[in-house]
């Protein structure tokens, strides 16, 4: 027992020296991670203060509110009122400085710079540089190196929202080492903390001394052992087109950083040794007086049994609760959701098998039930994650209030729920309408608002239903089913509940295989077709361009079919990227035919696509490498495209619009807009969709919203054309409610290159 007691108390104290290590591990990691936080707040901070300062004074020359004289001493009073300014200048569009601080570069041409041309494109923030123009100008620091800055710039305009020219500014870059210097002297003791700044690519933009690693990358690698304890914290950008993107790394020596943790291991080792001879001492006296006349008496009648459960019972020493604890909830980690409290997807694999495994003992079917929250991603983007995990754990509590206590209810990925109904039936039918009743009560109770902490909203979900048969199947391929069947009622409008069948499993082989023959054909297997569009005279004013994939055993490939995979798959970075590439060179081609350079490229762009954060920069450097005229490029959104971050997409529009380009609103009327948000955007044209098209003659609902959707773009003061016009009598009433601009068979099918330049 002296032996039990000093093991007891070796272990007890080694519990505590190790929670307490962990402890003062992660609070000198948390001590780092605030000073970098801190670090990163008021860089941030700073950052847009001086964009916003920048950007206000553009507004008052944009509002013409101040004259040609009062500039210069704008600029130079707002140099005086922070000295963190090196240089403010007003350029005209060709770059040529027209008012600075100081006089400063007055007069000359900066339109090679890097802040100027890309502040023609948008507000920009850009990485520390050294001077160039302004060199000869400015003293080198103290040890001699020259000066360097950070460029803050945005656009002019005038009264019809064009550039006209640009506002910038150069700030000192020593104004970082003083944000980096008051928040280590800020510290609450003296610490060898060392602050280092590292660029978007890993090279440091500031360090306290040579010799630390080469860059970022390097940094990690050769803290493998554990050398210093680091944190970090990223500066992201105060405008969109600015690409800053820093990353603040605090490190501290280890020795130092756990110095706390030595001198807890040198108390504890002092207190394991005094508490383990406490115990053995306290242990052998208890032995001696108390244990050995129970043996003795044990011994005596022979009891060995009895004895053997009183000293099983006895042994349960103190201090076991904590370990419980920690097991539970070691336990809840790994079984649990963290954010709804239901089974995760590890523990519900184990329920499903389970399920699997007693229908095929009893032959009564049960079922897996898929729930998809219709539309989240877009309630996530732009409601926010916050909202989005209020929304996660509402739906959680509703299902579960609907659902018997004993049921399975698991959320597995993200927005998805799968409940197992078990105990059907042996009838199929039987069990297949008991388990759409239990869907379709899921589905209703989504028609009662959920009251969120942001406020009361509403949403939709669909449901896929798979009927677990007592044939043995994986619990993978049981969760499969249910997911396809969950895609097939998305399919059907959402909203929905889809019960598997075995065409599903064959159509997702098909889709499989699409997929790699889709991407084995991009590009060689693709072609552009062109189908003309004309005006009320019949001239041809352009044409839409269309991607067609000519599969080498299919044939020419619906787009139906392949757009989706390709939207699915990513692939349609790719084709889109190609598709605006050649219409690019064909416009570049045509500009030297006197017969055909007039012409207009219409391209559609998918919302995927248009929602990369490149999509700008990309076009932009397409329109550069082929030299094609952008007032030539007409770009075709889809109401869904604007589904997602409406304030992202307006930006990405009048970037865009800026370079010359054009916009037409496609299938408008078959999806949701919002009048608040299209009359903000630079749209210059609204189209038609062929399905109010075909019945315009016979059906007084079509005629009603084709003559609003012409009504509404005339008050817009954007151009309105109809797709999918066949007929002269669609032709003529189109005139008649004042469409004047036309596509369809009527004018042409979609054609090969050649065949559509004879038609003009």
């Amino acid at each position: 027992m002296g032996v039990l007691g000093l093991v007891f108390g070796l272990l007890l104290t080694g519990i505590i020296g190790w929670r307490t290590e962990r402890d003062l591990r992660a609070a000198a990691h948390d001590g780092l991670y605030s000073i970098a936080s801190r670090i990163a707040h008021r860089l941030n901070e700073d950052l847009a203060n001086r964009h916003r300062e920048v950007a206000m004074m553009a507004d008052l020359l944009n509002s013409k509110l101040l004259s040609p004289d009062s500039i210069g001493q704008m600029i130079d009073g707002l140099k005086g009122r922070q000295p963190v300014y090196a240089w403010i200048g007003v350029a005209d569009r060709q770059g040529v400085v027209l008012a600075a601080t100081d006089g400063l570069l007055l007069g000359q041409n900066v339109s090679k710079r890097p802040w100027f041309n890309m502040a023609l494109l948008g507000g920009f923030v850009g990485d520390p540089h050294e001077a160039k123009l302004l060199a000869p100008h400015m003293k080198p620091g103290a040890n001699g190196e020259p000066t360097r800055f950070v460029d803050v710039a945005v656009p002019l305009l005038d009264q019809n929202q064009q550039v006209v020219g640009v506002l910038g500014a150069h700030l000192y870059w020593d104004w970082v080492n003083s944000v980096v210097r008051n928040s280590i002297d800020q510290l609450d003791r003296l610490r060898s903390v060392e602050v280092l700044i590292a660029h978007k690519n890993g090279h440091w933009l500031l360090t306290p001394r040579q010799g630390i690693a080469a860059d970022l990358s390097a940094l990690k690698a050769g803290n493998a052992n554990g050398e210093y304890v680091m944190a970090r914290e990223r500066v992201s950008p105060v405008v969109s087109t600015s690409g800053l993107d820093w990353t603040i790394v605090v490190m501290e020596d280890a020795k130092y950083a756990h110095a706390a943790i030595r001198e807890s291991r040198t108390f504890m080792l002092l207190f394991a040794a005094a508490l383990a001879g406490t115990f053995a001492a306290l242990t052998w006296v208890v032995g001696g007086k108390v244990a050995q006349p129970i043996v003795k008496l044990a011994r005596a009648t022979q009891n060995q049994a009895a004895f053997a459960d009183y000293a099983k019972e006895s042994s349960q020493g103190e201090g076991t609760d904590e370990t419980r604890a920690l097991g539970q909830f070691m336990h809840q980690l790994a079984h649990y959701d963290s954010l709804t409290g239901l089974s995760n997807r590890k523990e519900f694999t184990d329920r499903i098998g389970q399920a699997m495994a007693r229908t095929a003992s009893t032959h009564s079917h049960s079922a897996l039930l898929l729930l998809n929250i219709d539309n989240f991603g877009i309630f996530n983007n732009i409601k926010g994650y916050e909202a989005g995990d209020q929304m996660l754990i509402a739906v959680a509590q509703r299902l579960r209030g609907l659902l018997e206590e004993d049921t399975a209810l698991s959320r597995i990925n993200g927005d998805e729920f799968v409940i197992v109904l078990e105990g059907l039936g042996r009838e199929t039918a039987h069990a297949v309408a008991q388990a759409q009743a239990v869907a379709n009560r899921l589905l209703l109770s989504f028609d009662t608002p959920f009251a969120l902490e942001i406020g009361t909203y509403s949403t939709h979900a669909s449901i896929g239903l798979y009927l677990i048969t007592p044939e043995p199947r994986r619990v993978s391929d049981a969760i499969l089913y249910a997911e396809l069947a969950m895609r097939e009622a998305k399919r059907l409008g959402r909203n929905q509940i889809a019960v598997f069948t075995d065409s599903m499993h064959a159509q997702l082989a098909a889709q499989v295989k699409l997929k790699e023959d889709l991407t084995a054909g991009i590009p060689s297997q693709l072609v552009l077709l062109y189908q003309p569009q004309v005006d009320r005279e019949g001239k041809v004013e352009g044409a839409e361009l269309l991607v067609r994939w000519r599969h080498p055993e299919k044939g020419l490939v619906s787009p139906a079919l392949f757009i989706p995979v390709a939207e699915e798959t990513g692939l349609i970075m790719s084709v889109g990227r190609w598709v605006m590439e050649n219409a690019c060179q064909q416009i570049k081609r045509w500009e030297g035919d006197p017969r055909l350079q007039h012409l207009l490229l219409s391209v559609n762009v998918s919302a995927r696509e248009f929602a990369s954060k490149d999509y700008v920069s990309r076009v932009g450097s397409i329109l550069a490498e082929t030299g094609a005229n952008p007032a030539r490029l007409k770009l075709e959104l889809t109401e869904s495209a604007l589904a997602t971050d409406i304030e992202d997409v307006i930006s990405k529009m009048y970037q865009l619009k800026q370079m010359g380009l054009t916009f037409s609103l496609d299938d408008f009327g078959t999806g949701f807009s919002s009048l608040s948000y299209l009359r903000r955007m630079p749209i210059d044209q609204l189209k038609i969709d062929q399905s109010f098209v075909r019945n315009l003659a016979s059906d007084h609902n079509d005629a009603s919203i084709v003559r609003t959707i012409i009504s509404l773009g005339q008050n817009l003061g954007v151009e309105v054309i109809a797709e999918g016009v066949e007929e002269w009598s669609q032709r003529a009433l189109l005139e008649q409610l004042g469409c004047i601009h036309y596509q369809g068979y009527l004018y042409g099918k979609p054609m090969p290159l050649i065949e559509f330049e004879n038609t003009v």
